[in-house]
């Protein structure tokens, strides 16, 4: 050490030890010459360094506990809520497995054709449902009215209480039980056409829901059988509240407000009410002359 300096070579040992802390500084006019720090200095600016990254640690770490603690709960059940059915045998048996413990309602939709096995196999058990007082609606598609097996079906069902509907086009195949359990299709990728998935989140299980709900206003009754399609001309309980508030001067879309379905449910139920009439779809007068006219005989009640 000469005044206050020390006289080493880069490299010499505990010299870069003391560099990298800052208590020695490189003299810039001579190389092999560094300058004692004030030790006392030194510390001071290690210390205010550290306690300004334990303040910013502590701030980013509770701006996260109030971050998540601002969000929603989105399960309830410790899991996600959802779980694949890798076939169809498993969905099946988690179906039959909710089944047993139903309280208020089973509701179903079939666009595709069932095998007659099945549903022979399926019948006791679903009018066991009935008779233990479960209510229950299922939609097929509308080419089930011309299957014997799901014409028998929908036949023998509805004698003890269940409601059962027909659809035309496309719509979604799913098992709802109660207001807990949803089944429905895996539509992922196209080699999961048997697979499926169990969700039993709330908030997703009162989604599809309200799809299936969409599906059932849309879908014409059925008692089943072949001969048993609705009678030409006759309204439905839908098409009756419609005509029923046009009268009074209101706009679909009021009455779509009112009812908590979309403009298009309703488009749908009068262009099926005008088909059956015979009339031409938009033909606002000859509806009006008919609803007129039922009104006199009174047949609207």
């Amino acid at each position: 050490m000469v005044g206050g300096e020390l006289t080493q070579k880069r490299g010499e040992p505990g010299l870069d030890e003391l560099l990298d802390v800052g208590l020695v500084v490189r003299n810039i006019f001579e190389d092999d010459l560094y300058l004692i720090a004030d030790p006392f200095q030194v510390w001071r600016y290690h210390a205010d360094r550290e306690r300004e990254a334990l303040t910013e640690a502590l701030r980013r770490s509770e701006t996260i506990e109030t971050l998540f603690a601002r969000l929603p709960v989105m399960v309830e059940r410790g899991d996600s809520g959802v779980s694949h059915l890798a076939s169809k045998d498993e969905a099946n048996g988690e179906i039959i497995k909710a089944l047993s413990k139903a309280r208020r309602h089973i509701r179903t939709a079939h666009p595709a054709p069932r095998p007659q096995p099945a549903m022979q196999k399926s019948l006791p058990r679903d009018i066991g449902l009935l008779e233990r007082g479960l209510s229950m609606s299922t939609i097929y598609g509308a080419e089930a009215r011309t299957r014997d097996a799901e014409s028998e079906w929908a036949q023998e069902i509805t004698r003890h209480g269940a409601e059962v509907r027909t659809l035309q086009g496309r719509f979604r195949r799913m098992v709802l039980i109660d207001d807990s359990l949803a089944v429905i299709e895996d539509r992922t990728r196209p080699e999961s056409a048997k697979a499926g998935w169990k969700v039993e989140h709330d908030g997703l299980v009162a989604f599809f829901s309200e799809v299936f709900e969409d599906q059932w206003e849309r879908a014409e009754p059925w008692l089943g059988g072949a001969d048993r399609t609705p009678t030409t001309g006759a309204m439905t309980p839908m098409t009756r509240q419609i005509l029923a508030e046009r009268v009074k001067g209101r706009t679909l879309a009021a009455i779509a407000h009112d009812l908590g379905v979309s403009t298009r449910t309703l488009t749908n139920h009068l262009a099926r009410l005008y088909e059956s009439l015979g009339l031409e779809p938009g033909d606002q007068f000859g509806l009006g002359y008919w609803y007129a006219t039922l009104e006199e005989r009174g047949d609207h009640a």
